[in-house]
């Protein structure tokens, strides 16, 4: 089958959860080697040129293909990650349901929606006149985590040194021609470990990290005033928190994840050192320490005057979609590719607000206009 509804249910009940670090999921459900394998299949039976690209040491791949139309034409890709979020205990998020117009289930918006429409698409185009661009459509690895399937997508033939990228995620079926930077890492509180029944002689840590978390606080109430015209203001965030060994020990370390999005004001380098000065400003001056990036992506906003930007409103336009160009928040596979040169936007079926959620769904409405979207743009 090769309609978007019929893939998308197909691929909802395929686990394909990133780890993210962890060794203790089931292997029943983490890696994404069962999507590459359909993908893959869905390619071989549509008939165009096949893409593969390694993107691990343990097989994993991304997976697309290709509609080539001569060395002398530029490349436009268009991709989706094949990875989701965890189920928790939940398995039934990996069964597809359909209410009230909606599909529900495990990757329904982030990511396979997209992907689904794209593979429909795919087969569409196939079978129309060539247009004026190769056209790569590809599902990527590892987005939720490490990036590994973006960063080979950027240097591996045929798609590195493409002449632009659509990515896809959850924009209602909106333009995003910005999205603002990130910058990640953790910053470490030390002390000295006692019994818990002889505080006094500790020191503890997560004392000392709790007054750094004050200051963090206060810190992001002052982020409200540093805005981009473009994309908005900047914001921090601590995401996760851990310290001590035992409740009966006062610990001795205790760390936290920092979560910085950022405008093109700031780069990661300098977002890390105002965070660093401010701490210092407002007392904390030791017994503290910061990791390097976890993750670090500039804040990016594509010409609006570019030439497939301007393609891409046509086509919304002549769909009946919303053409105005929005900027978003939220971070995606766009940050390597334009970094790599290529500029990139997000366009994509879903509503953010629902992803990772258990009452994840995507719009049927939505997928239809996507698989229209996707495929007016390979056949342009």
């Amino acid at each position: 089958m090769t309609d978007a509804k019929s893939i998308l249910e197909d691929m909802i009940a395929i686990p394909s959860v990133n780890p993210a670090g962890r060794s203790d999921l089931s292997p029943d459900i983490v890696g994404e080697a069962r999507m590459a394998d359909y993908v893959e299949d869905f390619i071989r039976k549509l008939g165009v040129d096949l893409i593969v690209q390694k993107t691990g040491s343990n097989g994993e791949r991304n997976v697309g293909g290709m509609l080539f139309r001569g060395k002398d034409r530029k490349t436009i890709i268009l991709q989706s990650h094949m990875d989701t979020v965890g189920i928790g205990d939940n398995k039934n998020l990996l069964v597809p349901r359909e209410d009230g117009g909606r599909i529900y289930g495990r990757g329904a918006c982030d990511d396979k929606g997209s992907l689904s429409a794209m593979l429909s698409a795919l087969a569409i185009a196939a079978d129309k006149p060539a247009g004026e661009y190769n056209i790569a459509v590809v599902g990527v690895t590892d987005e939720e985590y490490s990036w590994h399937g973006s960063t080979t997508l950027v240097a591996q033939a045929p798609t590195a040194g493409a002449y632009f990228g659509i990515v896809g995620e959850p924009t209602g079926c909106k333009l995003v021609h910005g999205y603002k930077g990130l910058a990640r890492w953790r910053i470490a509180t030390t002390g000295v470990s006692a019994h818990s029944s002889q505080p006094e002689k500790g020191k503890n840590a997560i004392y000392r990290m709790a007054k750094v978390l004050n200051v963090l606080e206060e810190y992001g109430s002052e982020l409200a005033g540093m805005v981009d015209d473009k994309l908005g203001a900047e914001t921090v965030s601590v995401g996760v928190i851990r310290g001590g060994s035992a409740v009966n020990v006062v610990p001795d370390y205790c760390e936290i994840e920092i979560d910085r999005r950022l405008t093109r004001h700031t780069t990661p380098q300098q977002a890390k050192q105002f965070i660093d000065d401010y701490l210092k400003k407002h007392g904390i001056t030791q017994n503290y320490t910061m990791s390097d990036f976890t993750d670090a992506q500039v804040a990016a906003v594509v010409d609006e005057d570019h030439a497939v930007v301007e393609l891409l409103r046509r086509i919304c336009r002549d769909q009946g979609l919303d053409d105005g160009l929005i900027t978003v928040g939220f971070g995606s596979d766009a940050y390597r590719m334009n970094d790599a040169g290529i500029p990139t936007v997000v366009w994509g079926p879903g509503n953010i607000d629902v992803a990772h959620g258990d009452n994840e769904y995507v719009d049927l409405q939505e997928i239809e206009q996507a698989t229209a979207f996707y495929s007016e743009v390979m056949s342009a």
